[in-house]
C-alpha cells in the first residue's frame, strides 16, 4: 500500500520537526512509514537471520548521544542475554525526519520505530503500526503505565506503541529568595493570583541588580500561550482550522502578555540577552523548565542556593495551567513478519528492572511500578540535591499531547507574539493576524 494523501501532505511539509530534539531531551515528532507494496519482500526489506540464525530487527530512533548511549547499552544487553534476536539501532541525532521519510519512500522501514506522543494518530489511522493490545493483553499490561501518556499513543480505541518515557512543565523556584523575603513558599494547590503575588514581591531592584519574579524569555513563552489554558492549541489539525480566536487561547495570549506590559514580574523574550543568563544566576525567583533542565541546574547552581519544585498554578476560570507532553515510545512496523520478537524486546526496554534503574537519566519512567515505588520518588541521581520528585507525575494530570506544526508556532505565532510581548502590537491584532496567517497556511497544507 502507498502512502495516503494525508500522510504525503505531512511529509512534504515537514510538519513534525520537534523543538525537544533540537534541544536534545524528550521527544521529536515525524511522520510513519507506509506498508511497502504488493509484492515487495519484507522480509529482505526489514530483517534477516544471521549465521547464528539469531533474527536481526532494526530500530529506528532519535535521541541526543547521552540518549542513545543509553539505549544502546541495554539493547547491548539485550542482545546478549537472547538467544535468537539481535537488535540493531538505527539511532538518529539529527534529521530523523528525513531518514524516515526515505525508508517510508523506499519501502524499507524498520522493524521498530520510535514514536512520539505528538504525532501517533494520523499514522495509527493509516494502518502503518501494529496494533499492541493482543500483547499488551496476554502479557497482563493493561494497567501498566501512567494513564495520561497513553492518549497520544492510542487511536480508535487501540494501543499502537509502548511508552519509554515522558517530560511535561513544572515550575522551578528560588526556595532561598522566598525564604529571605518572607514570601510564602508555593504548594502543589497554589493559584494563580498566588503565583502573581509572589512574582511582584519578588521583583525587585534595578539595572544588574534588579531580580526578576519569574523568567519567561525562553521559548516556553510561547508554547505556553498556545497551551496555557484548558489545552487551548491554535489550531485542529483533524479538521485544519485555526483556533486562535477562542476565547481560551486570547485569554492565554492576555494573561502572558501581563507578565510583561501589567505586572512587570519578567523581562520579554527580545531583553533576555542583556540581562543574560537563566534561573542559575540567582536572578529569577521562578522559572518554568522540566526534568531535561535537572542536570543542569544542579551543576550550575550547585551551593548558591536552595531550590525546589511545584506544579503549575491554577486559573480560576480554566484551572491548571496546562504543559505540552513530550512522549517517547516503541512502535512496531505492521509489515514486519518478527512482530513477536518486536514485542520481547519492546517489554525489555519497556519493563525490565534493569532498565528503569536507569531510565531517569534519560527521561520519567512511564511506568507505573517506577513512578510509584517510594524507593524512586526518594532517591536521586548522583550529585542531585533532594526535590520534590513527586511533581513529574503530578505534572501529567495538567499536561496534554498534540500535533506540533512549527511552520505555524515559529513561522506565524512567535513573530506576532513577541510584538505583543514587547508592547508594540494589541493582543486582538495579533490574534487576528495568528488566525488568518495559520488559517491560510493550513489551506495551503490541505491543498498540497
Amino acid at each position: 500500500m502507498g502512502l495516503s494523501k494525508n500522510v504525503r501532505k505531512m511529509i512534504a511539509a515537514g510538519l513534525f520537526a520537534s523543538t525537544v530534539l533540537t534541544m536534545g531531551c524528550g521527544s521529536t515528532a515525524t511522520t510513519a512509514g507506509a506498508q511497502p507494496e504488493a509484492g515487495t519482500d519484507v522480509a529482505a526489506a526489514t530483517s534477516t537471520t544471521g549465521e547464528d540464525d539469531k533474527v536481526e530487527l532494526r530500530y529506528l530512533l532519535w535521541g541526543n548521544q547521552e540518549e542513545i548511549e543509553f539505549k544502546q547499552k541495554f539493547t547491548d544487553a539485550f542482545n546478549a542475554q537472547s538467544d535468537h534476536i539481535h537488535v540493531n539501532l538505527e539511532a538518529i541525532p539529527e534529521g530523523f525526519h528525513e531518514k524516515l521519510t526515505v525508508q517510508v519512500s523506499s519501502n524499507t522501514l524498520a522493524d521498530m520505530v520510535q514514536i512520539a506522543g505528538d504525532f501517533g494518530g494520523e499514522y495509527f489511522k493509516e494502518g502503518y503500526f501494529e496494533p499492541l493490545d493482543s500483547y499488551i493483553e496476554a502479557d497482563g499490561l493493561q494497567d501498566a503505565w501512567a494513564d495520561s501518556v497513553m492518549g497520544g499513543l492510542t487511536y480508535d480505541g487501540k494501543v499502537y506503541a509502548a511508552p519509554l518515557t515522558f517530560n511535561s512543565g513544572f515550575i522551578f523556584y528560588n526556595k532561598t529568595m522566598f525564604e529571605e523575603n518572607n514570601v510564602p513558599l508555593p504548594t502543589n494547590d497554589w493559584t494563580e493570583e498566588d503565583f502573581i503575588k509572589a512574582a511582584q514581591a519578588l521583583t525587585k531592584g534595578e539595572g544588574q541588580d534588579k531580580t526578576w519574579g519569574i523568567d519567561m524569555t525562553s521559548w516556553w513563552a510561547y508554547s505556553l500561550a498556545r497551551n496555557l489554558y484548558d489545552g487551548y492549541k491554535a489550531w485542529d489539525w483533524e479538521t485544519g482550522t485555526m483556533t486562535a480566536d477562542t476565547q481560551g487561547y486570547r485569554d492565554g495570549v492576555q494573561f502572558m502578555t501581563d507578565l510583561y506590559q501589567k505586572y512587570q514580574v519578567s523581562p520579554t523574550p527580545t531583553q533576555a540577552a542583556d540581562i543574560g543568563g537563566s534561573f542559575e544566576t540567582g536572578k529569577y525567583a521562578m522559572t518554568i523548565g522540566a526534568a531535561w533542565d535537572m542536570k543542569g541546574f544542579n551543576e550550575a547552581i550547585g551551593d548558591s542556593f536552595d531550590w525546589d519544585i511545584v506544579t503549575f498554578p491554577a486559573n480560576e476560570k480554566y484551572g491548571k495551567w496546562r504543559s505540552p507532553l513530550w512522549t517517547t515510545a516503541i512502535g512496531i512496523s505492521a509489515t514486519t513478519p518478527y512482530k513477536a520478537e518486536c514485542w520481547e524486546y519492546i517489554k525489555y526496554m519497556a519493563l525490565s528492572d534493569e532498565v528503569q534503574a536507569e531510565i531517569e537519566t534519560v527521561g520519567l519512567p512511564a511506568l507505573k511500578k517506577t513512578s510509584e515505588d517510594p524507593a524512586f520518588l526518594t532517591t536521586f541521581p548522583e550529585g542531585y540535591k533532594p526535590f520534590d520528585k513527586k511533581v513529574y507525575f503530578d505534572a501529567l494530570d495538567y499536561s496534554v499531547d498534540g500535533v506540533v506544526l512549527n511552520e505555524i508556532q515559529d513561522g506565524i505565532m512567535k513573530p506576532e507574539l513577541e510584538l505583543v510581548f514587547a508592547g508594540e502590537e494589541d493582543v486582538d491584532t495579533a490574534i487576528k493576524n495568528i488566525q488568518e496567517k495559520g488559517q491560510l497556511k493550513l489551506d495551503r497544507m490541505k491543498n498540497q
